[in-house]
């Protein structure tokens, strides 16, 4: 077959981008070259088509061959760590539109409105200045903690959007006494949901000097420990979710001068939009 004339004009890495995880948590074989230095291209016309696909979004596949498509030293997305999610979207968005997003806000004052540009890399930057504290000491035990995949991630976020969809019906048809216990049922499996996805956070546990890892066994230390245990665990994974999300950024009205909080909404429909 001869050679494609075309292929010089084929898409180049347009920035490289350092992941926040520092290939930490990747299974074997899902990540190759270098995790301090990923090519980042910008995305295909069928890349953008994708991710306008309502159903590809809610089950993950679409930014899962986006993520192929873009940056395709990551070989398996589905397996990635979710803190690296973010900063992967963002290297994706500038590669494909550049380094500056246009946003609207209205001032809460005097509610004239604003358009800024954000800088995407500064947003990168804070990402890449962050530590993973991947463990908590309960004494005597040391708990090494993981960030969540993200398909453990996809899959728990539909479980639960399938559980608040049945808790918005109105159950009109049924009888008070069952609409309860149909309401307290599904509020019990929403609850038993948030703490599974906790429980999988915790990758092993170092006491007597023997380092636990076996599911079933810590799942059953959790079960058999003081709740005191538990919430401190949880306590650390929620620290760690906060300080991993979108921070918001300050912004001055061109009115009246106010200083405005501006939230950056990770919305792939929108973010992902030629602007």
């Amino acid at each position: 077959m001869n050679p494609n004339p075309l292929a010089k004009h084929f898409r180049q890495p347009k920035i490289y981008l350092s992941l926040p995880s520092l290939g930490k948590f990747y299974p074997e074989g899902s990540l190759i070259g270098d995790p301090s230095g990923l090519p980042v291209f910008g995305m295909t016309a069928m890349d953008e088509i994708m991710l306008k696909t309502p159903d590809g979004l809610f089950s993950g596949e679409s930014v899962v061959q986006v993520i192929k498509s873009c940056i395709p030293d990551i070989v398996d997305p589905w397996s990635m760590p979710t803190i690296d999610l973010d900063s992967i979207l963002i290297a994706i968005r500038i590669a494909t539109y550049g380094g500056k997003m246009p946003m609207t806000y209205k001032c809460k004052k005097c509610k004239e409105e604003n358009h800024i540009d954000l800088d995407l890399s500064s947003t990168l930057d804070y990402y890449t200045s962050l530590t993973y504290e991947d463990y908590v000491y309960l004494d005597p035990l040391k708990i090494n903690l993981r960030p969540l995949t993200y398909k453990e991630q996809t899959e728990a976020a539909k479980r639960q959007y399938e559980y608040e969809r049945l808790l918005t019906r109105s159950y009109s048809d049924m009888p008070e006494e069952e609409k309860n216990k149909t309401v307290t049922e599904i509020l019990k499996q929403l609850s038993e949901l948030t703490a599974s996805t906790y429980k999988k956070c915790i990758d092993s546990v170092e006491a007597d000097d023997t380092l636990v890892d076996n599911e079933e066994q810590i799942a059953e230390w959790i079960q058999n420990s003081d709740a005191l245990f538990f919430e401190t665990v949880k306590g650390q994974l929620e620290k760690l979710s906060k300080e991993w999300r979108l921070q918001d950024q300050k912004s001055v009205c061109g009115a009246c001068e106010t200083e405005n909080t501006v939230n950056i909404n990770l919305d792939y429909s929108s973010f992902f939009v030629r602007k």
